[in-house]
């Protein structure tokens, strides 16, 4: 997904240029760098594919920055955004406005705890109460439910009804409440002129029903000519037959803009998104909206469900990462931990790459110690850029050993787009390092909190 950068990276945004020099640098763990081809992603990573020939045009600033920061051992790692199902049963049907008077019919499969909704689309109140005094529901045997219904809801908001007729208060009827009273089938509402001219919406809401419609990304961030897709399925306590889906794509402005193809892959049904999207669309957060009816148990359901996910046109990928190192001063302390990233561009941007370096504990477990970020004005080629870690702030937390790289990334800072992000950073390690070859931190204000507070309290 496109995030704002406070999401995506949780280094300081001032960043320190670091003017490096009258240090020795130790030979590497493994001179070779390990490719980023063909890395197994975690949930929540992202990796571009295809990358495609856009300048930035927002304003750039030149020259390379760099920065590293203390992390706490005591916080956790900062767990990547994984795609998330998103479940419904509920379903919403429209009535477009200017309209002639119309029939909308409303399969209900739960109706003892069920509530529809009515929503005028219009912001002027007097109009909305006169097009909902103009609808009208019935149930499957034809009986009109909506007064009865409207009651229920009254009391289940705590709003007497009988008491608002005696002070003359009117209101129309915008919420009724189901209940098991009510018998499951295809409802009826009837949708008069002045409600059909206004245009209406109407929400259904089944809390109780087994009939569920699920959608999950397959990532939270997709690029074109990409693989990228998002899982559709309807789940029940009944055989489930005769399911059709229909699925649409709203553009960042959230504009209806074209239907996606719904695939059967192996024994799951895809809705193919990025066949639907192509490198002339606008980056930034879309919506997947899908509309599946069937019936399920004999009785028939529509349910409606959306979820999002980021676009974004890659200009750049990590190619590759490696060659970590020691930098010593001459008396022999370590002054900083090193690591190249190798970066793909097509395109001239600032690119940003960061990470996080972590270490382990006694127990085994990972412990964030030190994080590290470069930006530089790039364009289209392959670039080396350093990620450098302060030896003194690795050091605060008194844990030892080969330190493991986590969360590597790269960031567009002229798209203020995430474009690549390995959770895992590939599984490289530090050469291994005592604690007391460790130089010492500068102890700035900040650190000086950290310290008080015991951030850094945790032993081997």
């Amino acid at each position: 997904m496109i995030f704002h950068r406070s999401i995506v990276q949780s280094a300081s945004l001032s960043l320190a240029v670091l003017l490096l020099g009258g240090f020795t640098q130790e030979s590497n763990v493994s001179s070779t760098l390990r490719s980023a081809s063909g890395a197994t992603l975690a949930p929540g990573d992202v990796a571009p594919g295809k990358l495609y020939a856009r300048d930035a045009t927002e304003a750039l600033g030149k020259g390379l920055v760099s920065v590293s920061n203390p992390a706490s051992p005591k916080q956790p790692l900062a767990a990547p955004l994984a795609p998330e199902t998103r479940r419904s049963k509920s379903t919403m049907l429209h009535v477009a406005p200017g309209s002639a008077p119309t029939e909308v019919r409303l399969p209900i499969t739960a109706p003892e705890d069920a509530w529809v909704m009515f929503i005028p689309k219009s912001n002027n109140p007097k109009l909305g109460e006169e097009a909902l005094h103009d609808v009208a529901l019935f149930d499957p045997q034809g009986v009109r439910a909506d007064q009865r219904a409207s009651r229920a809801a009254h009391a289940a908001l705590g709003m007497d009804a009988e008491r608002m007729k005696a002070e003359g208060v009117s209101r129309p009827i915008s919420m009724l409440r189901m209940d098991a009273k009510n018998t499951r089938g295809l409802y009826k509402v009837k949708v008069g002129a002045k409600a059909a001219a206004l245009g209406l919406a109407i929400e259904v809401r089944e809390p109780s029903s087994s009939i569920e419609l699920s959608l999950t990304a397959s990532a939270m961030q997709l690029f074109p000519g990409s693989d990228g897709y998002v899982t559709v399925g309807v789940t029940s306590a009944e055989p489930v037959k005769h399911v059709r889906y229909e699925a649409s794509l709203y553009n960042p402005r959230f504009e209806r803009v074209r239907t996606v193809p719904v695939v059967k892959v192996g024994n799951e049904y895809r809705a193919m998104v990025s066949r639907a999207m192509d490198e002339r669309d606008e980056p930034g957060s879309w919506v997947l909206e899908v509309r599946a009816v069937g019936s399920a148990g004999g009785q028939d359901f529509d349910r409606l469900a959306q979820t999002a996910f980021g676009f974004a046109v890659p200009t750049a990928r990590i190619a590759s990462a490696g060659k970590a190192r020691l930098v010593r001063e001459a008396g022999g302390k370590v002054t900083a931990l090193e690591l190249d990233v190798v970066l793909e561009s097509q395109a001239l941007d600032r690119y940003e790459v960061t990470g996080t370096l972590v270490a382990t504990d006694a127990q085994g477990v990972e412990r964030p110690v030190a994080e590290a970020q470069v930006t530089d004005l790039l364009g289209a080629g392959t670039h080396t850029l350093t990620l450098r870690f302060e030896a003194g702030h690795a050091g605060l937390s008194k844990l030892e050993g080969s330190y493991a790289l986590r969360g590597l990334q790269l960031y567009s800072l002229g798209t203020n787009t995430l474009y690549h992000r390995l959770a895992k950073g590939l599984d490289i390690r530090m050469p291994a390092v005592r604690a007391s070859e460790l130089a010492a931190a500068e102890v700035t204000p900040a650190i000086d909190g950290l310290l008080r507070a015991g951030e850094f309290d945790v032993g081997q």
